[in-house]
């Protein structure tokens, strides 16, 4: 799975029908049969678009940041598709010099793949070609030294394309990717900067008895299961505590229960590792150490508040843990349409 957002930003590395969409911490995601967009508190949109489901199929990246006259980018990967793909042979991935045609014209070569699951950047003088088949709904394919050819999905990239300019502020001005007319380029609203954040140390090696906090009674008992869990936590034997180290003086104490076919989380608290523990909620989620530094991932899982289960990044700044990255949750795509991971909240380290 890929994250496409620049090294610079912290952030390590969506349905069908008619369109959706779920509000972020302060971006949105919208999903429209094969495509999904998210854009990000900066106001960079991003829309990933599939083909057909196959055991091996083509994506696309297209990325726009926010401001008047900024360009469009595309990138193209080949997609392996998951148990939500038909089951057919297995095809090889495009082999030799590779060519995209638009509306059944050749546009032109665009590169060679030199190893599998390598993205490539989709040269500039292509990308007006490309946007325009795909607002219109028209054929894009990809086709390989050998003449095979993969397509793009025609359903579902153009209507975010148009949303895309919504999102933007670009409808009717000339810079628009589908609805442009002659409104000025400086009424688009400029890129908002990412938020400033600490950057967080390195991790802190567990302790011999950091195992022996998840036994203490009297922290379970400060640790009552967020409302999502309850139904799994009824009974006390059911609950699970997992301790990972944060600093010198704090845990994160992860609490979990277990069913007869499912293991639910239940919350996860930043903790002292000696009392008063003072426990303070994090995320109803588990949360996961990310080596080499002290950055916590949470890949969420649908819930009744949270459908899409969102990932975060959660980065320890020696006080408390700041929400880093924000990408839209793996439960608002089908298993082959997970290829790129969108973000909707990026922070800046400092």
């Amino acid at each position: 799975m890929r994250c496409p957002v620049s090294t610079a930003l912290f952030g390590f590395a969506l349905y069908a029908a008619s369109m959706s969409h779920a509000t972020a911490a302060a971006g949105a995601a919208f999903f429209e049969q094969d495509a999904f967009m998210a854009c990000d508190n900066t106001g960079t949109c991003r829309i990933a678009a599939f083909g057909p489901l196959a055991p091996l199929m083509l994506g696309m990246l297209i990325e726009r940041a926010a401001g008047p006259q900024t360009a469009v980018t595309a990138r193209i990967a080949m997609a392996e598709g998951a148990e939500d793909a038909p089951r057919s042979a297995t095809v090889g991935g495009p082999q030799g010099a590779l060519r995209l045609r638009a509306k059944g014209k050749d546009l032109g070569e665009i590169g060679r793949m030199e190893s599998p699951g390598e993205d490539l950047a989709l040269p500039d003088r292509y990308v007006s070609a490309l946007i325009e088949a795909l607002a219109a709904g028209d054929r894009v394919e990809l086709v390989d030294g050998t003449g095979h050819a993969w397509p793009l999905s025609e359903h579902g990239a153009g209507p975010l394309l148009l949303k895309m300019d919504e999102v933007q502020g670009r409808l009717h001005t000339p810079g628009a990717l589908v609805r442009n007319g002659a409104q000025p380029e400086s009424t688009v609203p400029s890129a908002v900067p990412a938020p400033s954040l600490k950057a967080p140390p390195l991790l802190v090696e567990t302790r011999e008895d950091d195992g022996l906090l998840a036994e203490r009674a009297d922290l379970r008992q400060l640790l009552q299961p967020v409302a999502d869990a309850k139904d799994a936590c009824i009974q006390a034997s059911s609950r699970r505590l997992r301790v990972e180290r944060v600093d010198a003086s704090h845990v994160l104490a992860v609490l979990s229960c277990a069913t007869e076919r499912y293991i639910v989380p239940a919350g996860t608290w930043l903790v002292r590792d000696r009392p008063p523990f003072s426990p303070t909620l994090v995320s109803g989620a588990a949360l996961f150490p990310l080596p080499p530094h002290a950055v916590f991932v949470e890949e969420g899982v649908a819930t009744g508040t949270d459908t899409c289960g969102r990932t975060r990044h959660w980065a320890w700044d020696g006080a408390r843990l700041v929400m880093s990255a924000e990408f839209v949750g793996a439960d608002c795509v089908g298993p082959s349409h997970r290829h790129w991971q969108l973000p909707t909240y990026l922070g800046r380290m400092d």
